[in-house]
């Protein structure tokens, strides 16, 4: 019996790009892109819930974040590990895990069914997570669980393939060019055991490797890019092949609502997100065309 996990999701509307940052930011880029993901860590306010219950209300795909990645960097930091090391310690020996815990149930609770779906608190080895999942499956939450290829094994990815109608696939972001490439080569081949199985990497832009091995969703915070690094590329196939020099860059010295002030780049940034959504829509139906299938992506 395959587990579903929780929120609103359409199986048959795919690829998607989820673009990653607060509700703040996202505010600025929502007129031009319908996918966001927002960290549990993000939400500190009311404000920034009634923000997030905005985005629903105009028909966004929301995908929620446990904010397990936030805490686990901070934790790094302030004691010299690296990230794998503070991603495998278990939750009781965490800062502030408690907060990040209640405040997930609690958001949950209220919006769970709303939105597009939300990553199980995946803070500890394989089984912590778990005993967390049970946990908040026994609460009436239904997280989408998440596997590291580099601290689980493939034995368990098997193990949730089997179980579930989702999972989130980790350690994408961390790693370089090549072991990335062998990251996604191996979740595409591996989840074809698994037809009913919907694969979402995280921490992973669309790019040209995405037309090689097309899963179904994705999201990164590298959107912002020209905004954080003051560098824009210009993309092709949504391969990033040459500099556009300053013309596509803010001004920091202009007031934040000029014509290149920091809110236009925000809107501009989610545009181009939205385009490299569509370029892997276009890019999967070619290639579903070629071998002859209809019916599965996301222009269909």
């Amino acid at each position: 019996m395959i587990k579903k996990t929780g929120g609103n999701w359409n199986s048959q509307d795919w690829p998607t790009y989820f673009i990653a940052s607060n509700v703040e930011t996202l505010r600025h880029a929502e007129p031009v892109c319908d996918e966001m993901l927002v960290a549990v860590n993000e939400l500190r306010h009311e404000r920034d819930i009634e923000g997030l219950e905005g985005f629903l209300q105009n028909g966004r795909k929301v995908f929620i974040d446990s904010g397990v990645f936030w805490l686990s960097t901070q934790h790094a930091k302030r004691n010299g590990l690296s990230m794998d090391e503070a991603l495998a310690m278990p939750p009781e020996q965490i800062d502030d895990f408690d907060w990040l815990f209640e405040t997930y149930v609690n958001l949950l609770s209220r919006i769970g069914d709303k939105v597009w779906g939300y990553i199980e608190i995946d803070q500890g080895g394989k089984e912590v997570k778990r005993r967390t999942r049970a946990k908040l499956e026994a609460l009436g939450l239904r997280p989408i669980p998440v596997y590291h290829p580099f601290n689980d094994g493939w034995d368990y990815f098997d193990e949730l393939a089997s179980q579930y109608d989702r999972i989130c696939f980790g350690n994408v972001v961390q790693a370089d060019t090549q072991t990335r490439k062998r990251l996604v080569a191996t979740a595409w081949e591996r989840r074809k055991q698994y037809p009913h199985l919907w694969i979402h990497l995280l921490g992973m832009t669309p790019s040209e490797k995405l037309a090689s091995y097309p899963v179904p969703s994705c999201d990164s915070s590298t959107w912002l890019s020209p905004i954080r690094w003051g560098q824009h590329r210009a993309m092709v196939g949504n391969k990033g092949c040459w500099s556009t020099g300053p013309g596509f860059l803010y001004n920091p010295a202009e007031d934040v609502d000029g014509p290149k002030g920091h809110r236009k780049a925000r809107r501009l940034a989610g545009y181009e997100a939205h385009m490299m959504k569509r370029t892997m829509s276009v890019m999967l139906d070619e290639a579903l065309n070629v071998l002859g299938v209809t019916g599965e992506g996301g222009t269909k």
